[in-house]
This record gives structure tokens, sequence and C-alpha cells, in this order.
């Protein structure tokens, strides 16, 4: 009974956030009204698992989580009347932390049947995706410039991540699972493995910012299909009933351009 109660009183209080007028880009809001609310003895907490992947989402150390998913994120749990809780952890393990509901939200997801067994994909999209490539050591003899190319390969990859589905599907080349984008970095180099595929984005920044540039190369092949990327529910989630209402704040985040804002990853804070 004190569930019941305790999630009647949330509901009505996101009922009524959703219907107030937000804030964002300077507009007109219904704060003060907000602040008069008398919540209950512990406010909402939404676990929000992040790991780094600038510029969507940056960890540094001494300093707060920033970047797009952030302040959207941040938007959204404004929205809901929610205190946005960070949980740090390299993308497997944000994915293990999902399927067991110990953490409620991770943004950058893209949708596969397996993953929706345990997990609400909200719509809205939030991006269309990134260019998915493959890198490789300048100094071997690895080129690869078409998919037959990987035959016989050593392939590195995150695991538990989904690229597109004739690399996902295949079984001409032996794959090597890393957790961290670091970790495949490290591989590479010690010759563990031939190449790594993954983001252009993600690996292009990192390259840069460990001075390896010269000495890992970007492959000619890469995959530009859409590949929508989605705010994800926990299906363990206490929340997970609320799919609806996270939907809306996402709806109404996102048409502030939140997520195609251009941001500069080396200056944000």
């Amino acid at each position: 009974m004190l569930f019941k109660a305790t999630m009647f009183f949330f509901l009505t209080i996101v009922s009524f956030g959703l219907a107030s007028k937000t804030h964002i880009n300077g507009e007109p809001t219904q704060q003060a009204e907000l602040n008069e609310i008398q919540w209950p003895e512990t406010q909402p907490v939404l676990r929000f698992a992040i790991n780094h992947f600038p510029p969507y989402s940056i960890l540094s150390e001494g300093k707060p989580p920033a970047g797009i998913n952030v302040i959207a994120m941040k938007l959204i749990a404004e929205r809901l009347n929610m205190r946005l809780k960070f949980i740090e952890c390299p993308f497997a393990r944000c994915i293990v932390l999902l399927e067991k509901g110990l953490v409620d939200v991770f943004i950058g997801l893209t949708y596969s049947d397996e993953r929706a067994e345990f997990l609400h994909f909200i719509e809205p999209s939030v991006a269309p995706g990134s260019v998915q490539t493959f890198y490789a050591r300048q100094s071997s003899t690895t080129s690869i410039n078409e998919f037959a190319d990987l035959n016989g390969l050593i392939v590195g990859l995150l695991r538990y991540s989904l690229y597109f589905p004739e690399f996902d599907n295949a079984t001409s080349f032996a794959r090597v699972e890393a957790n961290t984008h670091l970790q495949l970095i490290d591989l590479l180099l010690n010759k563990r493995i031939d190449t790594f595929v993954g983001s252009e984005q993600r690996f292009n920044y990192l390259l840069q910012e460990q001075g390896l540039t010269n000495i890992i190369s970007q492959q000619n092949y890469h995959i530009t299909e859409d590949r929508k990327v989605y705010l994800a529910l926990s299906k363990r989630s206490e929340y997970a009933a609320l799919a609806e209402l996270f939907s809306e704040a996402l709806r109404a985040v996102k048409s502030k351009g939140i997520f195609n804002t251009p941001f500069d990853i080396h200056h944000i804070e």
C-alpha cells in the first residue's frame, strides 16, 4: 500500500511537471510553482548509466560528467521531477546493469530484438547513429577496402555492441571482445588483433587524444547506413511503467535541438 501511495503521488507530480512550461533556452517557466511542491521524504532518483563517449558523454577525473547526453538527461529528469544520479561504467558493464535493473536509463543504444527483451527503446530516437569504420596498425600489411577484406582476420569489437547486420552475423573472421575503447587500442598495439571496428567520431577523437594518429590508421571501408540511437529504459527499473512519460519528456527536450547542438569536445565542462 505504501508503494502504491508513493507511486500515485509521484505520478501526480510528474504529470504536473510535464504540463509546466519549460525554461530551456530562457523560455518562461513555472519554476516558482514547482518550488512550492511538497516533495516526498525522498525525491525519486533516476540512475543514469554513463560511459566516456565524447562529445556525447565526457568523464574527466575531478570534474562532473559533461556532454550532450548529460545535458539532455538533466533536462529530462527535471521534466520528470526526478533527481539524476550518474553511474559511471564501461559500455559492457552498463548493459549488464540495465539488464539487471541496477540502473534505470542509458543514452546511445541501437535497437535489437535481444535488447528489447529487457529494455524499452524510448521514442523518438535521439540520433541517426554514427559511421562505423575499421582501424589497423600503420606498420601492418592489413588493408580493409571492402567487407571481404575482413576474411581470416582477428577483429576487435566492444562487448555487447551492435555494428551493422552483415558484420554482426558474419563468421568469416575471428572476434576478440573488449570492455572499453581503450582496451581495443591496446589490443591492436600489442598485435593481439589485426583490426578493430567502431564509431569513426569516437575513435578519431581517442587516437588524437592518445597521440596515436601516426601509429594507427583508419581504413577505407566504412558503413554509413542509418543506425538509430535511443534512450533506453530498463524493464526492471521501478520506473518501467512510465515509458510513455519518458517519451513525452524526451520529445520535448529533443524539440529544443539539444542532440544536434554543435559542441567543441575540447571545451565542454
